[in-house]
């Protein structure tokens, strides 16, 4: 070690040090490892004014080395997402002009976020995800018989949102007109409470006065789920 450092470059490690230099300061500008510089200047005396400066920059210095790491994290995950998107991207081609298959995912959607009969007579199928939404909506009106004025919608919105803003908004999501949302009232829980979620549009609920097809959506996705289970999947 002692031939890679010479007794100057040593002596003025220790001068920048009596000026207030921190030890990051000095092994950025200089290349030199925080524990060599650490053992070259432990004994330098400093004054009230060089340890808050030096307390100041190894402050600074956590901060940016804070976010840098956030960085890159987000870089890292950002990379495992397109990795993962690369790896199922297969599936945007799944044949949906095949009435079949386009019924079974229908079904599925409804078993997980549709209301049951008996408890609910009608479809409702409900979700906060405008993509979910349309792609509920795309498939029952192309692969089931239904009549487009009878679908309805209904927003669940917290206190702080605006209801006709939010009608305004899942109408063009839904290509349902605004005259035929239902006026709702605000949840009361999230009074004084702000919205945080950032482009949260409240929770959307489709409903179609059929209860032949709200069970025979509910039906599919039984039939689906139970040959799943007894096929060993």
């Amino acid at each position: 070690m002692s031939g890679r450092y010479t007794k100057r470059l040593k002596k003025k490690m220790r001068a920048l040090r009596a000026r207030g230099w921190s030890l990051g300061e000095m092994s950025k500008k200089f290349r030199i490892p925080k524990n060599t510089l650490c053992g070259w200047v432990k004994d330098v005396k400093l004054t009230t004014s060089q340890r808050e400066r030096i307390r100041q920059k190894e402050i600074e210095s956590a901060a940016r080395g804070r976010i840098l790491a956030v960085k890159a994290n987000r870089a890292k995950i950002e990379k495992w997402k397109d990795g993962v998107r690369k790896s199922v991207r297969r599936f945007e081609k799944m044949p949906f002009q095949n009435p079949e298959v386009a019924k079974a995912l229908c079904g599925i959607l409804y078993a997980c976020e549709g209301a049951k009969y008996p408890a609910t007579r009608g479809l409702v199928f409900t979700n906060s995800d405008p993509a979910m939404i349309k792609f509920f909506l795309n498939l029952i009106r192309f692969y089931f018989d239904i009549r487009e004025e009878k679908l309805r919608g209904r927003v669940m919105y917290r206190w702080d949102q605006d209801m006709k803003e939010l009608h305004r908004y899942w109408s063009k999501v839904t290509n349902i007109p605004t005259s035929r949302f239902f006026k709702t009232k605000p949840d009361k829980r999230t009074k004084g409470k702000a919205t945080r979620k950032r482009g949260y549009r409240g929770v959307c609920s489709i409903q179609y006065s059929d209860t032949l097809l709200q069970f025979q959506l509910q039906c599919i996705g039984e039939a689906i789920t139970k040959s799943s289970g007894a096929g060993g999947v």
